[in-house]
């Protein structure tokens, strides 16, 4: 059976939180690894499809962050938004 979602889901993000890889200095590539938890509402058709609606994140947290570029030897760190600054 293949599970469809009615509609997308809102990605988790902190618009206050940003990452850098102090190894090479990226500001704009990593894959992030979540565990969530939601809520959802399943809706079967007779025929046996199913689309999920309304779906309620519980709990999430990020549980790994691998900078792009230089994969798991960068090192990563949190950083406030306002602390950022782009290249010019």
């Amino acid at each position: 059976m293949r599970l469809r979602a009615s509609r997308s889901l809102p990605v988790v993000t902190d618009a206050a939180l940003r990452y850098r890889c102090t190894t090479c200095g990226n500001l704009t590539r990593f894959d992030v690894t979540t565990t969530r938890r939601e809520r959802a509402f399943h809706h079967y058709t007779v025929g046996g499809e199913c689309s999920i609606e309304d779906v309620e994140v519980l709990e999430a947290h990020v549980d790994a962050v691998e900078c792009r570029w230089c994969g798991p030897s960068g090192r990563v760190e949190q950083m406030a938004a306002e602390d950022v600054t782009p290249p010019a």
